[in-house]
């Protein structure tokens, strides 16, 4: 490949709350021969500076100007990466594909537009190229189908390529759990349980979920959904507005990056959410009870998934917060530390001690505010019994849970 052939110019589209759709910025990418980062520069369009609804796409990284941003680096800058397709969906493309395709081109995965827009307001297609559509061809009732093609792409077995292409078409999600987008009386994001689950996932996320709204915590709407052999959670997406339009939706990685090298941040804390949300937030006091009363459920709940991608903000012209939590789930492991430290400790404090209410401090939060968040988790737990009757877990799920739920 001549090296001119490596160097591409693309287009940003991002949807507005109200569903209309704009070129926000002109992205040129350079890579090597193998597809992988080598410099890119970002250029906001002057339609888009001068918009009355415009905002940044990464006010850390890339902030509202006139002036390019560029890159020169082997991280993948955070404004492309977001965009870019997790483990589960790099795991369709790569049996769609084929085992010689390098799903790691950035130019081929960027190149490859179709399926239904991901999650999230932003896009990246080549230049000149229209977006994919904004909904997803896909509802409930396909969930049987694409259950079973999701489990034999999990396994490695012979894919059946037109129920791949129908997946794909709705998969354009981050994380490494199979699962797809629908439109059925409204959006949703569907997880499809595996064969090899150590427990009914689906249900015991949806438990989770439930505790986590009877201790005040903001949670998406979820129901269970059947899927052939298997069985769902749907989740319904807090990035789709009443309108049928989009807010952004940025992940703390993204926002933590090395500003220079886009390197990750390699020993996140909670602390560096906290500094993200008082330099940008839009409702710091609101959301930092939040994310302190997420850090102390996580504990609870041995959730030890609580990395950067996992917290995320929403955001539109003059919005930036934090999203409802997500990805609740209990981890097997017992004993093994969080992902994410607080202060000088990787040892997160345990709801209602004392430690922990000192802890709110952290958090910007007065003594009594963190006693009242940690009293309304103390009191969520309790109820796990009623909540696990209600998501109908079997008695082997019971068990697990019981066995990761601290102060139940």
């Amino acid at each position: 490949m001549a090296a001119s052939d490596l160097i591409r110019d693309y287009q940003v589209w991002v949807v507005l709350p109200d569903g209309d759709r704009r070129v926000a910025a002109d992205f040129r990418l350079e890579t090597d021969a193998r597809g992988r980062h080598r410099r890119s520069a970002l250029r906001y369009t002057g339609e888009w500076l001068a918009a009355s609804r415009s905002y940044a796409l990464n006010p850390v990284q890339a902030p509202l100007a006139a002036a390019a941003r560029e890159w020169e680096t082997e991280w993948v800058p955070a404004v492309l990466d977001e965009v870019l397709p997790g483990r589960w969906e790099r795991t369709v493309r790569q049996r769609l594909w084929g085992r010689r395709a390098d799903v790691d081109d950035l130019h081929a995965v960027l190149a490859a537009v179709g399926g239904s827009w991901r999650v999230g307001a932003v896009e990246i297609v080549p230049a000149g190229l229209e977006p994919p559509p904004l909904a997803s061809p896909l509802c409930f009732a396909d969930l049987a189908e694409l259950s079973e093609e999701a489990e034999r792409t999990w396994q490695h077995r012979t894919p059946e390529v037109e129920a791949l292409r129908r997946m794909q078409g709705g998969s354009s999600v981050g994380g490494a759990r199979p699962k797809v987008l629908v439109e059925d009386q409204g959006a949703w994001l569907v997880k499809f349980n595996r064969s090899d689950d150590a427990f009914n996932h689906a249900r015991v996320e949806a438990a989770c979920l439930m505790l986590a709204a009877r201790a005040g915590i903001p949670v998406p709407e979820t129901r269970r959904v059947g899927a052939g052999r298997f069985e769902a959670l749907a989740v319904k997406r807090f990035d789709v507005t009443d309108r049928g339009g989009r807010l952004g939706l940025l992940s703390a990685n993204a926002l933590l990056c090395d500003g220079a090298n886009q390197a990750p941040v390699p020993h996140p804390r909670y602390d560096d959410l906290v500094g993200i949300i008082r330099h940008h937030g839009s409702s710091p006091g609101r959301d930092l009870a939040q994310l302190y009363a997420q850090m102390l459920f996580n504990q609870a709940i041995n959730n030890r998934d609580d990395h950067l991608k996992n917290f995320s903000f929403l955001q539109d012209c003059d919005r930036f917060e934090f999203s409802p939590a997500y990805d609740l789930v209990p981890s097997e492991a017992l004993g093994a530390y969080p992902q994410l430290g607080l202060g000088n400790s990787n040892i997160l404090p345990t709801p209602g001690s004392d430690e922990a209410v000192q802890a709110g401090r952290n958090f910007m939060l007065a003594p009594a505010e963190a006693g009242r968040i940690n009293e309304a988790i103390c009191l969520a737990l309790a109820q796990l019994e009623e909540v696990m009757d209600v998501a109908e877990l079997s008695d082997e799920d019971r068990r697990f849970l019981r066995q990761r739920v601290r102060g139940a």
